[in-house]
C-alpha cells in the first residue's frame, strides 16, 4: 500500500468488476477438475470403462477450453458486450454439474461426452472474456497489474480445487468403506493389504487387484467371495466419493454462477478514469 509501483495494488481490490470475474474465474476450476481428474476415475473405476476410452470420451473438453477463446474474444471486440456471456457460460457448466451427479454405473459413456463438450464449450469462453473485462475495469496504470492478477487467481484455482475435492474424495471414500468391508477381511488380509485399501485408486491397479485376490484365495474355499465381497464395496465406496465430488463442484459452481450476475456492466471501449494522481516522471 505503501509502494510507489506494487506488483500488486490494492486498488484491484476495491474495484467490483475486477474482483467479481476474479473470484468467478477460481470457483469456475473446481468444475474444470471435477470433468477433466475425476470423471475419467469415474468411468475407469465406477463404469469399467478402458482408459484410453475415457480419454478419448473428454477430448472435447481439452480441445474447446483450447480453441473457443479465439472467437470468442472476436464476437466481444465485435459486439462489445460481455455479461451474457459470463451469464450463460457459468450457468450451462453448473447445469452439467448437477447433472453429473447423478451419473452412476450404467449411465452410458455418451452422456459424458456430451457433459465434456458443454463444459468446454463454456470454460472455454472464460479465460478471454476475463481477461478483456478485467483490463477493462482498471486504468492504464493498472492493466498489467490487472492482468497478472485475474492469471493469478486462475492458477490459485488450478492449486486448490484438486486439493479440497481430493481431501473431499478420500474423506468420503474411507468413511464408507470402513463400513461396507466384509468383517471376515480384517481377519484374512494383513495389515499392508488393509492399507493399501485406503487409497481408492486401487481399484485400478491390476497388480493391486491380482495380489489381494492371491492373499484372499489363501484363506479357503470362501477366499473368491470374499474377494467379490471386497471388490463391490471398494467400488460403491469410490462412487460414493465422486459423488462427493460431484457435489462440491455443482455447490461452488452454482455460487459462481450467482456471483457472476452481479457483475456490474462497463463499456469496454472506454477508458476509466484514474482517481489515484500519478507522479511525474
Amino acid at each position: 500500500s505503501r509502494a510507489e509501483e506494487p506488483f500488486f495494488d490494492p486498488d484491484l481490490l476495491r474495484n467490483r468488476v475486477f474482483m467479481t470475474a476474479s473470484v468467478a474465474g477460481f470457483l469456475s476450476f473446481f468444475g474444470v477438475m471435477a470433468v477433466q481428474l475425476y470423471y475419467p476415475l469415474f468411468m475407469q473405476g465406477i463404469q469399467g470403462i478402458s482408459a484410453t476410452r475415457s480419454g478419448q470420451v473428454i477430448t472435447p473438453l481439452g480441445f474447446l477450453m483450447a480453441f473457443v477463446g479465439v472467437p470468442v474474444g472476436f464476437l466481444v471486440a465485435r459486439t462489445k458486450k460481455y455479461k451474457w456471456m459470463f451469464v450463460a457460460g457459468y450457468a450451462l457448466v453448473t447445469l452439467v454439474m448437477f447433472w453429473m451427479m447423478f451419473f452412476d454405473r450404467d449411465t452410458p459413456a455418451y452422456f459424458g461426452f456430451v457433459a465434456a463438450c458443454l463444459s468446454g464449450l463454456a470454460l472455454g469462453a472464460m479465460p478471454t472474456v476475463n481477461t478483456i473485462v478485467a483490463q477493462a475495469a482498471v486504468p492504464r496504470r493498472l492493466l498489467g497489474v490487472a492482468t497478472s492478477a485475474i492469471l493469478f487467481s486462475v492458477a490459485m484455482g488450478m492449486a486448490t480445487a484438486p486439493a479440497i475435492l481430493g481431501s473431499a474424495m478420500n474423506i468420503r471414500y474411507n468413511g464408507v468403506l470402513r463400513a461396507s468391508l466384509p468383517p471376515a477381511l480384517g481377519q484374512a488380509a494383513s495389515e499392508a493389504t488393509m492399507t493399501s485399501l485406503a487409497d481408492p485408486r486401487v481399484l485400478l491397479s491390476e497388480p493391486a487387484m491380482q495380489s489381494l485376490r492371491e492373499t484372499l484365495a489363501q484363506t479357503g474355499g470362501d477366499g473368491d467371495t470374499l474377494f467379490r465381497q471386497t471388490v463391490d464395496a471398494i467400488r460403491s465406496s469410490m462412487e460414493s466419493g465422486l459423488r462427493m465430488v460431484f457435489v462440491i463442484s455443482a455447490v461452488t459452481m452454482l455460487l459462481a454462477f450467482l456471483l457472476i450476475l452481479t457483475i456490474p456492466v462497463i463499456p469496454l471501449d472506454r477508458p476509466v478514469e484514474d482517481k489515484k494522481a500519478v507522479r511525474p516522471a
